[in-house]
C-alpha cells in the first residue's frame, strides 16, 4: 500500500487572514472577525477556522459579509467551539483529488480519487493507494464553487524519496519540531533554510575541493566577428577553457594542438593585440579576443551555483551522504525565528563543526563518487 500526502499547508501561504473578536461554542452561524475588509473575505470564499492540524480546525463557507461591523454568515453552522482571537484563513480550495501515471510526466493522469474534502485536522490530507505498486502518484486542489483546480504537484515516487532529496530531509526537519514550533515555521522558510545552508557548504567545500560542483564538459561554438557568448545560468566560475576537439584555429593560422586557452583580465581585453588567443568574463558572458575570424568549437568547465530547491525531487549532492548538516543549518534558522538564540547557537556549532569535519576530508578527492582522502603532499 502506498500513502500519497498532499501538504495542506501549501494553500494557506501567503493567504489574507484575520482573527475571531468572540469566544464561540459550536453549532453557530456566524462569526465577527476583528477585520473583514479585505475583499478577499467574500461571498462563497473558504475560510480555515484555525489551524492546520489543530483539533478545533475546520473550513466554512462565507454566505454574506458585512465589511464594516466585521460580521461574517456561514452557509452551515460550525462544527467545534473556537476561542477568541482564533486565525481565520481565506482558502482558495476546500477539496484534493489524487492521480496517478506511471511516467514522471503528468499530462492527465489517472484519477484515484474524486474530490474529496481536505482534512483540516492534519497537515496533510491522505489517501493510501492499494491498487498500484510502481510508478508516480500526483495531487491537485480544487474550489468545489468555481470549480477552479491548482497545477498539479511534484510527483511522488512510488518508490519513496532518497535521504538526500528535499521531501526527505524536510520530513526529518519537521520530526525534530514540536507541534507549537511547527505553526511557525512554513515550507517556505524550510525550503529558504535548506537551499542557504546547502550554498553555503558547496561554497566552503569549493575551497578545498574545487572538483566537487564542476559541470560536465560543455561545447562553446565560436562564430566569425562574435566576441562574447552567454554562459549558463547557473554559472559560478570557470575551471578551463580549451581548444578541446577543435583542430582549426580561428584565427586561420593552420591547425592548432589540443590545449588550454589563457586567461586575460577585461580591463587589458580591449587593448589587446596579440595573436594567441585568450579568453575574458565579464558577468554572465565569456569573451574571446581577439575577435574570432571563423567558425569553432571550444569546451569548457565550470563551477555551478547552487539552484534554490523547491520541487520534492530536488536533490542535495554532497560527498558521504552529507546532507545531514544542512539540516543543522535549517534548525539553526529555525530556533532564531523563535527567538531561543541558545539553541540556535548549538546548532549552528553542529553545523561549522560537521562542516569543517567535510573541508578537512575533503583536502583532495580520489576516483570514488563520494570518497575523499588527504592529499600525500600534505603529510609532512
Amino acid at each position: 500500500m502506498i500513502k500519497l500526502q498532499a501538504d495542506n499547508r501549501i494553500i494557506s501561504q501567503g493567504a489574507k487572514y484575520s482573527f475571531l473578536t468572540n469566544n464561540y461554542s459550536s453549532g453557530v452561524s456566524s462569526l465577527s472577525l476583528l477585520n473583514a475588509s479585505d475583499t478577499s473575505f467574500a461571498t462563497d470564499a473558504f475560510l480555515l477556522l484555525e489551524n492546520w492540524g489543530s483539533e478545533q480546525a475546520e473550513i466554512v463557507k462565507i454566505s454574506t459579509v458585512d465589511s464594516t461591523t466585521g460580521l461574517i454568515t456561514l452557509t452551515t453552522t460550525t462544527k467545534r467551539p473556537h476561542s477568541e482571537s482564533s486565525r481565520v484563513t481565506v482558502i482558495p480550495y476546500n477539496q484534493v483529488r489524487f492521480y496517478y501515471t506511471t511516467t514522471t510526466t503528468f499530462g492527465v493522469g489517472t484519477p484515484l480519487t474524486g474530490y474529496v474534502a481536505l482534512q483540516e485536522g492534519d497537515w496533510f490530507t491522505v489517501y493510501d493507494d492499494n491498487t498500484y505498486s510502481t510508478g508516480y502518484g500526483w495531487f491537485t486542489f480544487y474550489n468545489s464553487v468555481t470549480t477552479i483546480a491548482s497545477q498539479p504537484s511534484n510527483n511522488i515516487p512510488y518508490a519513496g524519496f532518497g535521504s538526500n532529496t528535499t521531501e526527505d530531509i524536510l520530513n526529518d526537519f519537521y520530526s525534530l519540531l514540536g507541534n507549537k514550533e511547527l505553526r511557525l515555521v512554513t515550507r517556505e522558510d524550510s525550503l529558504a533554510w535548506m537551499s542557504e545552508g546547502y550554498s553555503k557548504v558547496r561554497n566552503k567545500l569549493n575551497l578545498a575541493n574545487s572538483e566537487f560542483t564542476v559541470s560536465s564538459l560543455q561545447s562553446l561554438s565560436i562564430t566569425a566577428n562574435t566576441n562574447e557568448y552567454a554562459l549558463p545560468t547557473d554559472f559560478s566560475d570557470l575551471v578551463s577553457l580549451s581548444y578541446g576537439l577543435s583542430t582549426s584555429d580561428p584565427l586561420g593560422g593552420g591547425d592548432l594542438d589540443k590545449g588550454p586557452i589563457e586567461y586575460i583580465p577585461l580591463r587589458l581585453a580591449p587593448e589587446y593585440t596579440g595573436t594567441t588567443v585568450r579568453y575574458y568574463i565579464r558577468g554572465s558572458y565569456i569573451g574571446i579576443v581577439p575577435t574570432p575570424t571563423e567558425a569553432t568549437t571550444y569546451h569548457y568547465y565550470y563551477k555551478k551555483k547552487g539552484s534554490r530547491l523547491s520541487s520534492n525531487t530536488d536533490e542535495i549532492t554532497l560527498p558521504d551522504s552529507g546532507e545531514y548538516i544542512v539540516k543543522d543549518w535549517m534548525l539553526y534558522r529555525a530556533f532564531l525565528k523563535f527567538q531561543n538564540a541558545n539553541v540556535a547557537a548549538i546548532y549552528l556549532k553542529s553545523f561549522n563543526d560537521g562542516l569543517n569535519d567535510m573541508i578537512i576530508s575533503s583536502v583532495k578527492r580520489d576516483a570514488n563518487l563520494d570518497s575523499f582522502s588527504i592529499a600525500s603532499e600534505a603529510n609532512v
